[in-house]
């Protein structure tokens, strides 16, 4: 597999939902350029599978390939991740947002939330201002989220940010991609100058295992024969995450490989700020869900 750039060696790059689809191909064509991968996933078998398979892709480029354990629903989960990850990892060069689960039925996660609010978002808020120190003292560092084709359509009721009340599965999901793109570009705002950039990236409709499963709202399926490949969507990752063109390019929005105009309603500082202190609360106290039982 040819490498995305020449100058990854040495590089060390963390992605979330790293063992199949867009994040797997991501992580085997960073690897293949040299760079250290660490893969977060909660199946500890397609973990060994991944990181196999990761490591076959580096080859003799000498990059590596890593697993780390962990369920994105609990947010106590996801700081004990930051402090493994922390304790293992010399530095931190890019962190990739990736992970996504989306479900027509809903959910409620142990910290009693809304599942793909919990994945989709909280985790990458959450993982992010955890491994912040990590990304500081190893900047220029990148921080990437990936978005979705659905994130123009979400609405953030701040009122019920947990979908207790009115609950959709492609309600929930765009509703988590605008919060995670609205989370990134103020980042990206609040980082300004210190060496860690923030971007989003949206490869629109990906042909993975997110679309295909039985609990996954029918329009996903529907658009699955006119879905790009998870592959092609990884070059787009890679670019984002590594291209020293880039190096100094934040809080900007990047579709089907190409810088794009963000969409509105991610770029509303005050939205922003008001989500952002409403998820400082959820991801340091779990608070009770209240449509469970």
């Amino acid at each position: 597999m040819p490498s995305p750039t020449p100058v990854l060696a040495g590089k060390s790059i963390v992605i979330t939902g790293g063992t199949s689809g867009i994040g797997l191909d991501t992580a085997r064509l960073l690897a293949a350029g040299g760079a250290h991968v660490t893969v977060i996933g909660a199946n500890p078998a397609k973990g060994a599978s991944a990181q196999a398979a990761i490591a076959e892709a580096a080859d003799t480029s000498g990059g590596t390939a890593a697993f780390a354990a962990a369920e994105l629903s609990s947010m106590r989960a996801v700081h004990a991740l930051a402090t493994t990850l922390t304790e293992r990892l010399d530095r931190l060069d890019v962190l990739i947002n990736n992970a996504g689960v989306v479900s027509q039925h809903r959910q409620v996660t142990t910290d009693r939330y809304e599942r793909t609010f919990a994945v989709n978002y909280l985790a990458a808020f959450a993982l992010t201002l955890d491994l912040l120190p990590l990304l500081r003292a190893s900047a220029p560092s990148r921080v990437v989220a990936i978005t979705a084709a659905v994130e123009p359509v979400g609405r953030l009721p701040f009122g019920d940010l947990q979908r207790a009340r009115h609950y959709g599965g492609l309600r929930a999901y765009a509703q988590s991609k605008k919060a995670l793109a609205l989370f990134t570009i103020e980042l990206a705002r609040r980082l300004e100058g210190e060496g860690v950039t923030a971007n989003i990236v949206d490869p629109f409709l990906v042909r993975t295992d997110l679309t295909s499963n039985r609990d996954v709202p029918w329009l996903f399926k529907a658009a699955r024969p006119a879905m790009i490949r998870p592959a092609t969507a990884a070059r787009w990752i890679a670019r984002v995450a590594t291209d020293p063109k880039l190096a100094g390019t934040t809080g900007r929005h990047f579709m089907l490989g190409h810088p794009a105009q963000s969409w509105p309603g991610s770029r509303s500082h005050r939205k922003a700020a008001r989500l952002w202190d409403a998820t400082t609360d959820l991801v340091n106290t779990p608070a009770p869900d209240p449509a469970a039982p």
